[in-house]
């Protein structure tokens, strides 16, 4: 190569390179994906920059492909500031930020719903960053399902309940827009208006439908049908049987049937009860007083000790009635989940009432032993 073709060489090379200062639009061609963050090949080689890993998160998050080889338009951050290997940093997401800001500008004045998801929470809602432009998800506007219930009102359980929720995709509307500093207010309620008003709209008692489980307390199930309505099936209404435990019935997320038997000024209240049969209809059919039955036994309590009678029925021998001899604690003479024979003493549908008996049981097992011992020894006298 002579000294012309050399020089000729070099403007050509030159005309390649772009003007390397703050915010200058380059095409870049991902090179290697590293722990680091991402590697572009810049120009057509007139430089190497590097995507940092932050950034990389949220553009994968948001669907953009950076597998090698895929060629985009970035912008250079600034000339003067390079990683711990020389790359020049450059970013894509304020590029991709003003067509985004465009199409969230369009959901918003077209009531359109959306997909988010949370990256960050606080005490008082979820935020969401896509591409810097920042949305917060308040706890009032999740759906129930979503809703962090807890009863004492604990911070910290709520904070942590928020926790769960990053990551998670979320169908919202935007109820609120502020285009000078690029915020926007989301409501998940609101992305479930149409289903909540059809559901509302057919709502009566007698409706049957599949919900969810979206809160657990000592009094109750909250259920969500169709995601925004949500009832209470009160613990009486859980089953016919005591609860000892709420939390035995079921978890947040479980499905559930649920009867609609209530509704008055917007509060529902539903049964998953009334879904089967009433046990307290088959008893009387099984059992009569004077039935001697073996029962499981499922709980203490300072009085007795209750047996599981038929179904999620469970009910109380009393202290009284556990031995022929004086007991101030059933461990005395029970063990948890063992079997025992129990009389039926009293049978009382119409009340819900049965009366058992362990003692009478015992009473009755050792008049026959003694009325054996008694047939033997008259047995050995006549045969003498």
């Amino acid at each position: 190569m002579d000294l012309k073709q050399f020089v000729e060489a070099i403007r050509n090379w030159e005309i390649k390179i772009p003007a390397i200062k703050a915010g200058e639009k380059v095409k870049w061609k991902v090179l290697l994906n590293t722990d680091r963050g991402v590697i572009v090949d810049c120009e057509e080689g007139a430089f190497t920059g590097i995507i940092l890993p932050k950034e990389v998160k949220e553009l994968e998050r948001s669907g953009v492909d950076l597998s090698v080889g895929t060629t985009l338009e970035a912008e250079l951050i600034d000339p003067d500031i390079l990683d711990d290997e020389g790359y020049y940093v450059i970013s894509i997401s304020k590029l991709l930020q003003y067509d985004k800001w465009k199409e969230l500008v369009d959901a918003y004045k077209n009531d359109r719903v959306i997909t988010v998801v949370p990256t960050e929470a606080n005490l008082w809602g979820l935020l969401v960053d896509i591409h810097g432009i920042k949305g917060f998800l308040p706890l009032s506007q999740l759906a129930p399902v979503h809703y962090p219930r807890v009863e004492d009102g604990d911070q910290e359980k709520i904070f942590e309940r928020l926790l769960d929720l990053i990551g998670k995709e979320f169908k919202v509307r935007i109820i609120n827009l502020d285009e000078e500093n690029k915020r926007m207010i989301l409501s998940e309620r609101e992305a479930l208006r149409e289903e909540r008003e059809k559901i509302l709209k057919d709502l009566k008692v007698g409706n049957v439908y599949e919900g969810t489980i979206s809160g657990v307390s000592s009094y109750g199930l909250f259920v969500t049908i169709g995601g925004g309505i949500e009832g209470l099936v009160h613990i009486s209404e859980i089953t016919y049987g005591h609860v000892h435990d709420v939390n035995a019935f079921g978890k947040v997320g479980d499905k559930v049937k649920v009867k609609v038997i209530g509704y008055e000024d917007g509060k529902i209240s539903l049964s998953m009860k009334q879904l089967k049969p009433d046990p307290w209809t088959v008893i009387p059919k099984k059992f009569k007083v004077g039935d001697i039955i073996e029962w499981e036994v499922v709980r203490f309590v300072p009085y007795g000790a209750f047996v599981r009678v038929y179904d999620d029925i469970n009910w109380l021998v009393h202290l009284s009635e556990l031995s022929d001899k004086p007991v101030s604690n059933p461990a005395e003479v029970l063990r948890l989940w063992e079997k025992v024979k129990a009389k039926i003493i009293l049978l009382d549908p119409k009340n819900r009432k049965i009366g058992l008996s362990i003692k009478q049981v015992k009473e009755e097992e050792k008049k026959k032993k003694g009325r054996r011992s008694r047939n033997k020894k008259t047995e050995k006298t006549t045969w003498k």
